[in-house]
């Protein structure tokens, strides 16, 4: 049988003739729709860095990941430049960027139309004597998807624009994470060497004990409490130091480096506490405006709530299909039309789909109602948290330092005076560091407390372009002043055989000097004597007669010279052998020439 003829009424369509008044409805929708929906630029990663650049949070240029860490490595470690390197090495934010193109992907079939379907049946005759077999060809397209291919596409946009949001709001609060362990690494670091230097001034403290007990100075109750100060110092040293390694590892994994990269050194200085600070209202107005999870919470539901609204109108209509049959017969006739199927809603009206849908919703709202309740909240303890750091720092700065530095500074002189022992001037030596060490701990909590701030507001705050003031340096909390040592060669007590060496003892630099913080009112007098060596150890004065004693060589200010030169104790020609303490020189500390390090200080009460 020959072939159907070709005319301008019908048209070729999977191999066999249909009119082409058929054809013309999905012709032209596949046309218009084909070239609408493609898969977005780069996942949509760009809006999504302009998007944490314009909260305040950049991620460095350039593709070349390896090259930039290589150089950040080999300078001192700053916020920034942690920041900059988690934002390019983080596994976890790489991994939630290859999840923004799930939803990239659900745009582009949105989009587009759902593919035809092609049928074919063929029947052979049951009459041998036929000339021909049945043969039907078909097509069919969802009639649902085309019907609502603009709801679908607005739906899957709109869940893209909530992916963008979410991804950059956990782009924010990566780079404050990295932030507060930042400052937490550089403030473990500073208390780690504090503990050590308290440690070091303890051992000494417990070696001079034992020097006093053998020459029988003190009791064996007196030297045990040296020796238990000294092990807890040492407990206290080590726990310090374990916390400073934890702290470094912390950050070291949120910057996304291997174990091999572990090179990088602080810049181990802990800015001073910002003079002003934002006001709350305005932090929770703000962050109101500026946070991205809120945003991506109620993208989201505006999404599914109109996704509920068209699953509860089209609950009926979900299997309609339109399209075109060509049937061939067995006597050779051609029959072509078009085609129609429905699901006929007779079991199932589609309540599942709509209940699916509402719960969704459901479930959208509350994430929605949670997010904006811990913005309020995550604001006001945040705060909270940020004024009691930084008014215990300013308690430490302004009140207790000065009192402990006081008490050291009057203990001194009683010491160089003989009024009161050595191991009384340890024991406040000892509290000053202490009160040193609460400070770095306040002005630690409260730039970790910033951080915790920022992400809670949601962007940069307001109050970070105040310049900072005079930062703190670990070596200048433990370098002795340089004031000249008391010479006590002149000055004979009975039972100090053995004493001879004791200024050489390690882990006394500093003892006899006080040193000060930035920012802190000294409260010494200009006429207190300079601090001295290891004057006055509480030993009995030797028999007979009492002499007037020689204060000329002690260092001492000219006011209590004076005093003392008024008096009639006059020891200057009696020889004390062993008695020469003399003032060690300064620590030294380690010049790196490529890039600071955090460097070990001689430690001292």
């Amino acid at each position: 049988m020959a072939p159907a003829p070709r005319n301008n009424a019908h048209g070729f369509l999977g191999g066999f003739v249909v009119p082409r008044k058929y054809l013309y409805v999905p012709a032209l929708s596949a046309a218009l729709l084909s070239g609408c929906a493609s898969i977005p630029s780069d996942w949509g990663r760009s809006d999504v860095a302009d998007l944490a650049r314009s909260h305040g949070r950049s991620a460095p240029s350039g593709g070349d990941a390896a090259a930039f860490t290589r150089q950040a490595l080999d300078r001192p470690l700053t916020p920034e430049i942690a920041v900059q390197l988690a934002l390019l090495n983080n596994p976890g934010l790489r991994r939630d960027t290859a999840e923004l193109g799930f939803a990239a992907a659900q745009v582009y079939d949105a989009g587009r139309l759902a593919n035809p379907v092609l049928s074919a049946v063929r029947l052979s005759p049951g009459d041998p004597t036929a000339a021909n077999a049945s043969l039907t060809l078909g097509i069919a397209v969802n009639f649902v998807n085309l019907l609502f291919l603009p709801a679908n596409s607005r739906f899957a946009g709109a869940q893209f624009e909530s992916a963008k949001l979410s991804l950059a709001s956990r782009t924010l609060n990566l780079a404050s994470e990295v932030e507060a362990a930042y400052y937490e690494a550089v403030g473990a670091e500073q208390l780690a060497q504090m503990r050590e230097a308290v440690a070091k001034a303890a051992r000494a403290s417990a070696g001079l004990g034992q020097r006093f007990f053998d020459a029988g100075n003190i009791n064996r109750r007196e030297l045990a409490m040296e020796q238990a100060s000294a092990s807890q110092a040492e407990l206290d040293a080590l726990a310090a130091r374990a916390e400073a390694i934890e702290a470094r590892s912390k950050l070291h994994r949120l910057m996304g480096l291997s174990s091999s990269q572990d090179v990088w050194a602080l810049e181990a200085r802990l800015a001073e506490p910002l003079p002003r600070e934002d006001e709350l209202d305005a932090l929770s107005k703000l962050a109101a405006e500026s946070r991205l999870d809120v945003a991506s919470a109620r993208k989201n539901a505006e999404a599914l709530a109109a996704r509920f609204g068209l699953e509860r109108r089209t609950r009926l209509i979900n299997g309609t299909q339109i399209g075109a049959e060509r049937e061939k017969d067995f006597d050779g006739s051609i029959n072509v039309g078009p085609t129609l199927e429905l699901e006929l809603p007779l079991f199932n009206w589609g309540g599942g789909r709509v209940a699916a849908a509402q719960a969704s919703l459901a479930q959208a709202e509350a994430s929605l109602d949670e997010a904006v309740l811990d913005s309020g909240n995550d604001v006001k303890l945040a705060y909270a948290k940020l004024v009691s750091a930084k008014t215990r720092a300013e308690r430490y700065r302004d009140a207790l330092i000065p009192q402990r530095e006081a008490v050291v500074a009057r203990m001194q002189e009683e010491v160089n005076y003989m009024l009161v022992g050595i191991f009384e001037l340890l024991v406040a030596k000892q509290q000053e560091y202490e009160a040193y060490a609460g400070y770095l701990e306040a002005v630690r909590d409260y730039w970790i407390a910033r951080a915790e701030l920022t992400q809670a507001v949601g962007r940069r705050l307001p109050s970070s372009d105040q310049p900072v003031e005079a930062t703190l340096d670990p070596a200048e909390l433990t370098r002795p002043k340089g004031a000249a040592a008391m010479d006590h060669s002149k000055m004979g007590m009975p039972g100090m055989d053995g004493m001879e060496g004791m200024d050489d003892m390690e882990g006394m630099e500093g003892m006899e000097a006080m040193p000060g913080m930035p920012g802190m009112k000294s409260s010494q007098p200009d006429s207190a004597p300079s601090n001295s060596g290891h004057a006055g150890h509480g030993m009995k004065p030797g028999n007979g007669p009492a002499m007037p004693m020689d204060h000329s060589q002690h260092g001492q200010s000219s006011t209590p010279a004076k005093d003392a030169q008024s008096s009639d104790h006059d020891m200057g020609d009696m020889p004390m052998p062993g008695m020469k303490h003399e003032t060690p020189a300064p620590p030294k500390r380690r010049k790196d020439v490529e890039q600071p390090v955090i460097q070990e200080q001689p430690h001292a009460h």
